[in-house]
């Protein structure tokens, strides 16, 4: 048996990450995504993986923020919130500057899934983007990531483009596209 809490537990903390979060946030984010070494193409691993690891080091970046799901365990859920104009890596190897707010890099502990938080995060990821005034939120995905998928469909999220519609490595990506009406973001507000 579980020694996590229900998502609905007063024991789950969502909070914006601090500098001393980093190493635990690298180890789950390595971890959830672990599970894809072995279905990613060959030539996408290292761009991802590259990739992955300069987002995690980008700590003191004001554009980008991590948000946490915690128990009394330590951190069990991330996801970095990128601003617009917040300059990131592609999986190509490039570098682009957001032109939208962006979820990034949601990952939750194999022991934590099933418990609702990474339906959590991204409704942090939405709040804040509304925060901000944007009308939409952008999250990518891989054909292989089906958790994210289902997630980005249930929640509401737009497939804007397919696998494929890219050349390279960024051939892999999916993206989804959150609309924020006015009516969404109060379904999303954090509950107080």
């Amino acid at each position: 048996m579980s020694t996590l809490p229900s998502q609905n537990s007063p024991r789950f903390r969502f909070r914006l990450a601090a500098t001393y979060d980093w190493g635990d946030i690298a180890a789950v984010t390595q971890h959830a995504y672990g599970q894809y070494e072995l279905e990613i193409m060959e030539d996408c691993r290292a761009s991802f993986q590259r990739g992955m690891q300069s987002v995690l080091a980008a700590k003191d970046n004001p554009d980008m923020e991590w948000w946490v799901a915690e128990t009394d365990h330590g951190i069990s859920g991330a996801v970095l919130f990128c601003h617009p104009d917040a300059t990131v890596p592609a999986l190509d190897g490039s570098m682009v500057t957001l032109t939208q707010p962006e979820a990034r890099l949601l990952s939750v502990s194999p022991q934590a899934r099933g418990l609702g938080l990474g339906h959590r995060l991204m409704q942090i990821c939405i709040q804040r983007a509304r925060d901000i005034g944007s009308k939409t939120l952008v999250c990518r995905t891989m054909p292989e990531m089906d958790s994210a998928n289902r997630l980005c469909q249930q929640m509401g999220f737009e497939k804007r483009t397919e696998a494929g519609a890219r050349h390279g490595a960024m051939a892999r990506l999916i993206d989804y596209v959150y609309p924020i009406t006015a009516e969404t973001a109060e379904a999303t507000a954090p509950k107080a």
